[in-house]
């Protein structure tokens, strides 16, 4: 017994359709964004990647309604940060349903599509294709509880 065309048609078509839904961060998921995030891989438009096992920087995420900064700061043994006040202005945008981080920088301004947010990870997409993967960064420090 075989289907007809029109409904195997219609099954890879939803099939299809169910495969390609992928959940995008929505407002609730940009509570997320505020604080600091440490790179653990870079995929390049070929499809190769570098992967960071241990960052001397970590980039810090602030935005207060459609507007904030990220900020390269350097984490200390102390559970402190060093930082500079060279903040990259950022702005929030929504598009289509999709979250978008539009940075300026000098004379450049570019963007980078937030493909997954929550509390523990981060991938954004910049325009120039790079793909950034990101882990919520988790402090260390040498103080002991005597300190």
């Amino acid at each position: 017994m075989h289907s007809s065309p029109f409904k195997r048609l219609l099954y890879f078509w939803g099939v299809l359709i169910l495969c390609s839904c992928n959940p995008t961060p929505d407002t609730e998921d940009l509570q997320y964004l505020q604080g600091y995030w440490e790179i653990q891989k870079v995929a390049l438009s070929d499809g190769t990647e570098k992967t960071y096992t241990a960052n001397t920087t970590i980039d810090y995420f602030d935005w207060n309604g459609r507007s904030g900064y990220r900020k390269k700061v350097q984490p200390t043994l102390d559970g402190k940060y060093l930082t500079s006040d060279d903040a990259l202005p950022m702005e929030i945008l929504w598009r289509d349903r999709r979250l978008f981080l539009e940075f300026t920088g000098g004379d450049t301004q570019w963007e980078e599509e937030v493909l997954e947010l929550d509390s523990l990870s981060l991938t954004t997409r910049h325009s120039n294709g790079l793909l950034y993967t990101y882990k919520r960064y988790e402090p260390f420090s040498l103080k002991t509880e005597d300190d």
